[in-house]
C-alpha cells in the first residue's frame, strides 16, 4: 500500500509539472516529501487533492457497513466489524500526509498572496478534521504536526477540533472572495472559486446540522447561510472524477476496479438497501437500474453451499416482510421472473465464508462506480474492464441533493423557516437527477430508462407518506439515505445524529451489540502516543455532538 501511494505521488507531481525525472529531481530534495524550500505549491497541492480522495474513500469504505450501504461481512457483531489496525491506513492519510501538506500549501499560498490555493487548502483540511471528530472523538490538533519536538501530542476535545475547522471556513471564505491565483491543476472545481465558497458554505451548514443537539440557534445560521449561497445544483457538487484509464495508474472508480476485471465483485451489496428500491414504495425507484447490476437474474437453482435460504424463511429475531438472503427472494418468494429477481447481495452480519458466488453477486452499477446500467441482461461483469463505464464514476463528497437533505431536517427540527417538504422533494429530484446523469458517462437502454411519468410517480409516492407519517424525519432520513450510495460518512452521522431511519433489517446476530458511538482508535495512534487510551467499546466514547441514549439505533 505504501509503495503505490508513494507511486502515485510521483506520477502526480509528473503530471501536474510536466517536467522529466531529473528535472523533478532537482525541484525536491525528496520527491515523496516536498519541503517548504523545494517544493513548488502547484505540486504539493496536486498531490493534497490525490491524496484528499483517497482519504474520503477509505472513510467511506469503512463506515458503509455499518449502516447497511454494503453487507456488513467483517463480523457479526458491531464491535467484531473492524479492529484499531483497520483504521491505520486512515489516520496515517490525515496525519503524515494530508494535513501537513495541507499546512504546507498554507503556508506558501499566505506568503505568495495565492488565495485561491489558500481558500481550497483550508476547505479540505476543515473537512478533514470533522471528519476526524465524527468517527473517532476527541483527536490531536493543537499540539499535532510538531515533530520530534512532540511524538505524542494530546488530543483536544472534539467540540474544540470541530471550532477550530469552522473558524478555518469563514478565513477561507474571506480568502475566495478575493480571488489570486490559479490552482495548476484545481481536480474538483476548475479554480471557480465561487464554487469553493458554496462549498465552504454548506460545509457550515452541515456543521449547525450535525451540532444541533448540543447548540440552540442554529435554524437562524443556516437561514443566512442560505441567502448568502450554499450548493442546490448538480454543477456545485463537490466530487472527484475518475477516469477510464486502466494502466500506470489505474485511475478508474476502485469500485470498478475491484468488479470489472476477473473474478466478480469483492464487495457485497446490502440486502436491505437493494429491498429499500424495489420493494417499499409502490412505484419503483427511478435509481434502481443505475445504483445496482445484477449479474445472474435467477437465484431458484442455487444449491444451498450457494446461497443458504432453505434454512429460513428468515432468523425468529427478524421482523416479518425484510429481505432474507437475497433481496429479491425474501419480497417475490418464489416468483424470480425479471426484473427483480437477481438482487443477491447480504444480510446485515453475515461474516460466513465466501461460497462460489463471484459472478452472480449484484455489481456496482453505473453510478456512482462507472458500471453497467442494469437493462434485465443479467451477465457476469468479469470482463477486463470494457463494460460500462469503464470506471468513469465519481468519489461523491457533498453534493446538492445532500445539501437539501439536510435542509429538510433543519427545517423539521430548527425552525429555518424553510417548508421541509419542499426541501424533501428537491432532495429527491436531485438525486435522481444525479443518478440519471450518468447517461454522459455511458449508453443507456431507452427501453429501461424511466421516464418523467415514473419519477414523478415516485416523488408522489414519497410526498404521500410523508403528509400521513406521524414520524416525518423518518421519512427525510430514509430519503436522505437512499442518496448516499457510495458516501458512507453522511449516513454514519444521521444515524446517530437522528436515530433514524428506523425499522431496518437487524443484524444476522440475535444480539450485535449496540450501534457504534465512535470507532477505535487506530493501534498505530495508540502503540505510539504515549498519551493515547485506547476505548473499552465502541460505545463508551460518544462523538459530543450525539447527545442520543446508546441503543438508540441499531
Amino acid at each position: 500500500m505504501k509503495y503505490i501511494i508513494k507511486l502515485f505521488l510521483v506520477l502526480g507531481l509528473i503530471y501536474a509539472s510536466g517536467c522529466s525525472l531529473l528535472e523533478l529531481e532537482e525541484k525536491l530534495d525528496n520527491p515523496n516529501a516536498p519541503t517548504a524550500e523545494s517544493a513548488e505549491l502547484d505540486l504539493v497541492m496536486n498531490n493534497v487533492m490525490l491524496d484528499f480522495v483517497r482519504f474520503v474513500d477509505e472513510v467511506s469504505d469503512e463506515t458503509m457497513p455499518y449502516v447497511r450501504l454494503v453487507a456488513m461481512t467483517g463480523g457479526s457483531t458491531y464491535e467484531n466489524q473492524d479492529s484499531p489496525v483497520s483504521f491505520d491506513y486512515m489516520w496515517s492519510l490525515a496525519y503524515s500526509q494530508l494535513m501537513p501538506d495541507l499546512n504546507l500549501v498554507i503556508s506558501l499560498a499566505d506568503e505568495g498572496g495565492f488565495t485561491v490555493h489558500a481558500g481550497a487548502a483550508k476547505i479540505m483540511k476543515a473537512y478533514i478534521m470533522f471528519t476526524l471528530v465524527d468517527l473517532f472523538g476527541d483527536v490531536p490538533y493543537s499540539e499535532a504536526f510538531q515533530g520530534v519536538e512532540n511524538p505524542s501530542p494530546a488530543a483536544d476535545p472534539g467540540s474544540q477540533v470541530y471550532d477550530a475547522a469552522f473558524a478555518l471556513l469563514d478565513e477561507a471564505i474571506n480568502d475566495l472572495k478575493n480571488p489570486v491565483g490559479t490552482i495548476g491543476n484545481d481536480l474538483y472545481y476548475g479554480n471557480n472559486a465561487d464554487k469553493w465558497i458554496k462549498l465552504a458554505n454548506t460545509l457550515k451548514l452541515r456543521y449547525y446540522v450535525n451540532t444541533r443537539l448540543v447548540n440552540t440557534g442554529g435554524g437562524s445560521n443556516i437561514a443566512a447561510l442560505v441567502d448568502a449561497g450554499v450548493m442546490e445544483d448538480m454543477s456545485d457538487d463537490f466530487q472527484f472524477q475518475y477516469s477510464t484509464n486502466r494502466d500506470n495508474p489505474d485511475s478508474r472508480h476502485p469500485y470498478y476496479s475491484d468488479g470489472y476485471e476477473t473474478g466478480g465483485p469483492g464487495w457485497y451489496l446490502s440486502n436491505y438497501y437493494m429491498f429499500l428500491f424495489i420493494g417499499e414504495v409502490p412505484t419503483e425507484d427511478p435509481r434502481l437500474r443505475y445504483y445496482f447490476y445484477r449479474q445472474d437474474c435467477d437465484e431458484s437453482d442455487e444449491d444451498f453451499f450457494t446461497l443458504e435460504c432453505q434454512d429460513g424463511p428468515y432468523p425468529a429475531h427478524w421482523p416479518d416482510g425484510l429481505p432474507f438472503c437475497t433481496a429479491s427472494l425474501d419480497l417475490f418468494g418464489s416468483d424470480l421472473s425479471k426484473p427483480y429477481g437477481g438482487y443477491w447481495g447480504r444480510d446485515h452480519g453475515n461474516d460466513d465464508g465466501i461460497p462460489p458466488d463471484d459472478l452472480k453477486r449484484t455489481a456496482w452499477g453505473l453510478y456512482p462506480a462507472g458500471g453497467k446500467f442494469d437493462a434485465d441482461d443479467c451477465t457476469h461483469v468479469s470482463n477486463q474492464g470494457t463494460d460500462g463505464g469503464r470506471g468513469a464514476g465519481i468519489q461523491p463528497i457533498m453534493l446538492a441533493a445532500y445539501t437539501y437533505f439536510m435542509r429538510a431536517e433543519a427545517a423539521l427540527e430548527m425552525n429555518t423557516g424553510e417548508d421541509p417538504k419542499m426541501m424533501l422533494e428537491n432532495g429527491i429530484r436531485a438525486s435522481i437527477a444525479k443518478a440519471m446523469s450518468f447517461e454522459s458517462v455511458a449508453p443507456v437502454n431507452p427501453d429501461y430508462k424511466p421516464d418523467q411519468a415514473q419519477i414523478d410517480a415516485y416523488v408522489a409516492d414519497v410526498m404521500d407518506m410523508y403528509d400521513n407519517s406521524s414520524d416525518k424525519l423518518q421519512i427525510i432520513m430514509k430519503e436522505y439515505w437512499k442518496a448516499l450510495q457510495g458516501n458512507g460518512l453522511e449516513a454514519f452521522n444521521a444515524f446517530r445524529r437522528t436515530c433514524r431511519p428506523t425499522g431496518m433489517q437487524p443484524a444476522r446476530d440475535a444480539n450485535p451489540g449496540n450501534f457504534p458511538k465512535t470507532f477505535w482508535y487506530p493501534s498505530s495512534y495508540v502503540n505510539r502516543n504515549q498519551n493515547a487510551q485506547q476505548k473499552a467499546d465502541l460505545t463508551s466514547v460518544s462523538v459530543f455532538w450525539d447527545t442520543n441514549p446508546v441503543g438508540c439505533t441499531y
